[in-house]
């Protein structure tokens, strides 16, 4: 499962800031004036190796975002792991995690970055008895390519109240290695890079207009 820095900023729609201003003019002319301004950064990384029958699929992602105005980022971490006995068709591992529990370092440069975060994995292989387990990932990423930007802006009018929003996104593609463990199991180790990684930042603007009549 991918998420990146984009679409990771839409989780982020509730969070508001909320800025009144009034023109030094009349009662009637004055305007209402609601921004939300939030920054965000998130990793990505894609494993899928083979040892024998047993291939193994995890997926992870780790994000941090933190609106205007706040000192406390909001946090989160998933991880998604399959794992297949292709010799018997067997399903061993097919599950996922999910925290807030993590340190997720970006520079700004998107040249490297960690992830290291902690959550409890549900096992569904037998769907029946589903298995909790203590899972950990540690992550560090290194960028591979230069950095490509997306800037999109939108605006439109309803009833009075004009709406501007916009979003500013920068990816780099990389190379991730570390490890991912399930309780003692590890399906990711340092000897198997990822064959997908990103590192990412964006910046997304909204803004609203009203005019009370």
């Amino acid at each position: 499962m991918k998420r990146t820095a984009l679409g990771v900023l839409a989780l982020a729609g509730t969070l508001v800031i909320q800025l009144a201003s009034a023109l030094p003019s009349t009662a009637a002319e004055r305007r209402v004036i609601t921004k939300t301004v939030v920054k965000g950064q998130a990793v990505t990384a894609e494993f899928d190796h083979t040892d024998g029958c047993i291939q193994t699929r995890v997926s992870v992602f780790g994000s941090a975002l933190t609106v205007r105005g706040s000192t406390t980022p909001e946090k989160l971490g998933f991880v998604s792991v399959t794992q297949v006995n292709t010799c018997t068709d067997t399903t061993l591992i097919n599950g996922s995690g999910e925290t807030s529990a993590l340190n997720l370092s970006v520079p700004n440069a998107l040249a490297r970055g960690q992830l290291r975060m902690s959550m409890e994995f549900t096992n569904y292989a037998d769907p029946t008895n589903p298995v909790v387990s203590p899972m950990t990932a540690d992550l560090s990423f290194r960028a591979t390519a230069r950095a490509t930007s997306t800037f999109t802006k939108s605006k439109y009018f309803s009833e009075g109240i004009k709406f501007v929003s916009s979003t500013d996104v920068k990816n780099r593609a990389g190379s991730a290695t570390g490890t991912v463990t399930i309780g003692a199991q590890k399906v990711v180790s340092p000897a198997t890079p990822a064959y997908y990684a990103t590192i990412g930042v964006a910046i997304s603007k909204d803004k609203t207009v009203a005019r009370p009549n």
